[in-house]
């Protein structure tokens, strides 16, 4: 999403690029977007086979702190 860097809605300034962390039992990831409902999984959570997976990037307003998320096609 780096092309183009979105300004704020909010108040105007040109928003930061960065990721939401998501903190795991192993370790911490990124974010990411998953296609369709959740589906519960008895092993792993949920059910994710089979459905697109996209990485989740987050721009932050520096001035307001206004957080907006974009899942784009990779």
């Amino acid at each position: 999403m780096s092309e183009r860097v979105p300004k704020c809605p909010k108040c105007g300034p040109a928003m930061d690029e960065g990721f939401v962390l998501d903190e795991r039992h192993r370790g911490v990831t990124q974010s990411s977007w998953v296609e369709g409902e959740p589906v519960p999984s008895f092993w792993s959570g949920l059910k994710l086979s089979g459905h697109l997976r996209l990485k989740v990037s987050t721009f932050r307003c520096p001035k307001c702190g206004y957080l907006e998320s974009y899942a784009p096609a990779q």
